[in-house]
């Protein structure tokens, strides 16, 4: 194996390789290489990494990746695979007084912040500017830079509005706007209509619902898992599929969870953020806790279900929506007296300088009435204290100048946000 080179994830439909390179007059550095089949009979579609670079040449943004950049060999599912990112400490010796926000909540909310607003800038930037979709948002799906700059990447099911049949001759599986394909998306980050087989639908929707549940993550309880323990399933948010559940409402979790038969001591042990949903066993199972969390479909919360064209093969049992607070523990406690209806799937048009009101706005059943990243980008939590931290060497864009009133930080507490972020990956010590 040449030792300038490296397999670093190696998935079913593509291969990406880290290779030490340089250009001329530059130094010596590691790049990330994607290679996958461009063979028909190969590919899996709607996988597609001709129309992939295509897209990614046609534009280009500070967050998202480029068809030439280095090796970046951190996610957000890295940091979200961290306990020290949480706004509770692993062992707590009382409740506290928790209508101030502690500095390690200050410190949370710091980095959840820019993260997601950077994402934003990126999906804002690809829904109005480049009309592209993405398709498979998700933690893993994007990166994160030694000075805290995030990447999106992996277009390689990504979809753009404007193509017509010349513009994409020459990719392996050509799409059209009614004749798309519904085999999108990561597992627990599919939109619902997703599981019901449309083949015309707002690819642009299904990515504000994506940004919804990888939101979502960031608040959801962190969970101590061991390679013995990977078999079974410790799923809480949707804990049962039985009868007796449907109806129940969700006990209020805890920011970290010790599996049964894990012990800390235990070397492969280590944390794992829980995902909202169920996204590991399948669609039916998927849709089953998509309801559970947010209530079964009806005229009122999802007008257009019964126009999918899989919406009436099965049936499912009757539940409400449940709370979204509960299942998010690792919201910021400073801010739980704040009330928020979060059973609604039409949130009211008054939005709250929290969290938990900017997720919610993206899981709501009808595509159209999901919030758009532009939008969000003007949410109240952004404009709130604590203030909003960038990278030191974030590229000023014009989503920034229209932002006006936002308060933009280039450092917290003589830290800058690439420092903050590698204190708060695995393996750093409290």
């Amino acid at each position: 194996m040449n030792p300038e080179s490296e397999v670093v994830s190696e998935g079913p439909f593509s291969i990406v390789t880290r290779v030490k390179t340089s250009l001329p007059g530059q130094p010596t550095r590691w790049i990330a290489i994607k290679s996958s089949t461009t063979n028909r009979d190969l590919a899996r579609k709607p996988h597609d990494i001709i129309k992939e670079a295509r897209l990614i040449a046609s534009t280009c943004h500070p967050n998202w990746l480029s068809l030439w950049m280095p090796y970046m060999p951190y996610s957000v599912h890295d940091l979200l695979s961290s306990a020290l990112f949480s706004p509770h400490p692993r062992v707590s010796f009382g409740n506290g007084d928790t209508s101030v926000a502690s500095p390690r909540e200050q410190r949370f909310v710091v980095l959840a912040k820019s993260i997601m607003f950077q994402v934003l800038c990126a999906v804002d930037y690809l829904h109005q500017t480049a009309m592209i979709a993405h398709r498979d948002i998700k933690p893993s799906n994007i990166l994160l830079t030694a000075t805290g700059c995030v990447r999106l990447i992996d277009f390689g099911i990504a979809w753009k509005q404007e193509d017509d049949k010349h513009t994409t001759t020459r990719d392996l599986w050509p799409e059209q706007l009614h004749d798309m394909y519904f085999e999108v998306s990561t597992g627990a980050y599919r939109a619902p209509e997703l599981l019901f087989g449309p083949r015309s639908y707002d690819a642009f929707a299904i990515d504000r619902w994506s940004l919804g549940v990888t939101f979502a993550e960031f608040f959801t309880p962190s969970r101590l898992r061991s390679d013995e323990q990977d078999d079974i399933d410790t799923f809480t948010a949707t804990d049962s599929d039985s009868e007796s559940h449907a109806e129940e409402p969700p006990a209020p979790l805890e920011p970290f969870i010790l599996t049964k038969g894990v012990r800390p001591t235990d070397p492969t042990a280590r944390w794992v953020r829980d995902s909202l949903f169920e996204g590991e066993r399948g669609e039916i199972v998927l849709a089953w806790s998509v309801f559970k969390v947010r209530g079964s479909p009806n005229d009122t919360n999802w007008p257009s279900f019964t126009q999918l064209p899989d919406a009436g093969k099965l049936s499912f049992l009757e539940t409400n929506a449940v709370d979204l607070a509960p299942l998010l523990p690792n919201l910021p406690p400073s801010l739980r007296h704040i009330q928020l209806d979060t059973k609604t799937h039409t949130p009211s048009a008054e939005k709250l300088p929290i969290p938990l009101d900017l997720v919610h706005r993206f899981l709501v059943y009808e595509p159209s009435r999901r919030l758009h990243a532009q939008e969000a980008l003007r949410h109240p939590w952004f404009f709130a204290e604590p203030w909003l931290l960038l990278p030191q060497d974030y590229v000023g864009s014009t989503q920034l100048e229209r932002l006006e009133g936002i308060t933009l930080l280039t450092s917290w507490e003589s830290k800058s946000l690439g420092d903050m972020i590698m204190a708060n990956l695995p393996g750093h010590v409290d």
